[in-house]
């Protein structure tokens, strides 16, 4: 029987006691959203709010994981586990490829045709020594760190942040019990995971890209999952935006401002034809901020910033499809607008702008 979800466990000084605790679940494959949200992970764990226990790809055959050991080096963690899917999910260079995205072969140019995971490759040039894993097909299986991870922390204790596909998610459910715990994926999720949070689904029906690419694997861990989970989707982030800051910040490169400055339109293009820009998901402040209201919502609870409304979100048919239902006693949460959009934006701004408390630091 699934839990439901009080509405107190989501208010921020209620989510957990001390730093919490965070495994984070990335696909880290076309967008780039996604380095905004572990920029921010790896500020707020700077700040003592909270503690990565690890970062994994929800991608394989690709710079996924080499790209999440980049920005983990350059916040002074490179050691933290990372692990991809085995088996099943997306491949290569973007969802629907048929190929792995060669480590080895030269970069070529940023509109090569690679689905746009040019600027992931790119980091694994830019920053040489700073990852173990250049195919993410050669990184340990994301099952398996999930489950060493789970096993060792106090119960209840772990968040799960998602901000790709739930590949992972599902795999993690149906593992069956081995050296880590003698418990099935589920039991060991009901056990030890307080809640998760997801970055995906279209309000209040329609296909959004987290949910839709491996769209089996969303069904089974939204309809499976025995903790809370809370769903921030496509319609929230969609205006909120960020990362301009970082990439028009002053002072040396990093691997977070190279990413959102090789990739954001300039404050001239958007001014031209804002509504296709808008179209595009970039706005004057940047890049839509999907995934890293994900993370706001994991550490500091999504009432924060947030409106909560209980339901049921759930993939129907075939075609990566979803629909919202609301209910009273559903077992997901929606988040929607209370603080202003450009508010939140800020937040995230700050966040992604801070320097890294420690020394950079090697795998």
């Amino acid at each position: 029987m699934k839990k439901l979800v009080p509405t107190l466990l989501l208010a921020p000084a209620l989510v957990l006691a001390g730093p919490v605790k965070v495994i984070f679940d990335t696909d880290m494959i076309t967008d780039f959203d996604d380095v905004g949200a572990l920029a921010c992970l790896h500020a707020l764990a700077d700040a003592g709010e909270a503690e990565i226990l690890a970062t994994v790809s929800s991608t394989r055959g690709n710079a996924s994981v080499g790209a999440v050991q980049v920005i983990n080096t350059y916040y002074g963690r490179g050691n933290l586990p990372v692990g991809a899917p085995k088996g099943i999910g997306v491949l290569g260079a973007r969802p629907g490829a048929t190929r792995k995205v060669d480590p080895k072969a030269p970069l070529g140019e940023k509109s090569g045709g690679d689905g746009g995971h040019y600027k992931y490759r790119k980091l694994l040039v830019d920053y040489p020594g700073w990852y173990t894993y250049a195919d993410a097909d050669d990184a340990p299986d994301a099952n398996d760190v999930y489950r060493k991870v789970l096993a060792e922390q106090p119960d209840g204790s772990v968040v799960i942040c998602s901000t790709g596909f739930l590949t992972n998610l599902r795999r993690l459910l149906e593992t069956k019990g081995d050296r880590y715990s003698p418990l099935d994926g589920r039991a060991l999720v009901e056990k030890k995971v307080k809640f998760w949070v997801a970055m995906a689904c279209k309000y209040f029906r329609g296909k959004e890209y987290n949910s839709m690419m491996d769209w089996e694997s969303s069904r089974i861990a939204l309809d499976g999952w025995p903790t809370p989970v809370v769903i921030t989707d496509w319609d929230l982030g969609i205006d909120v935006f960020a990362g301009r800051a970082v990439a028009e910040m002053e002072g040396p490169r990093n691997p977070v401002k190279d990413v959102f400055a090789g990739n954001i339109p300039s404050r001239e293009e958007i001014r031209k034809d804002p509504a296709k820009w808008l179209r595009a998901a970039f706005g004057m402040g940047g890049r839509s901020a999907w995934d890293e209201t994900a993370v706001l919502i994991a550490v500091r609870g999504a009432e924060r910033y947030f409106n909560v409304n209980r339901g049921r979100y759930r993939m129907v048919g075939t075609d990566g499809t979803n629909e919202w239902a609301p209910m009273d006693d559903g077992p997901h949460v929606r988040v929607s607008e209370k603080v202003p959009k450009a508010e939140v934006g800020r937040v995230i701004d700050e966040l992604i702008c801070r320097p890294p408390a420690r020394a950079c630091g090697g795998i």
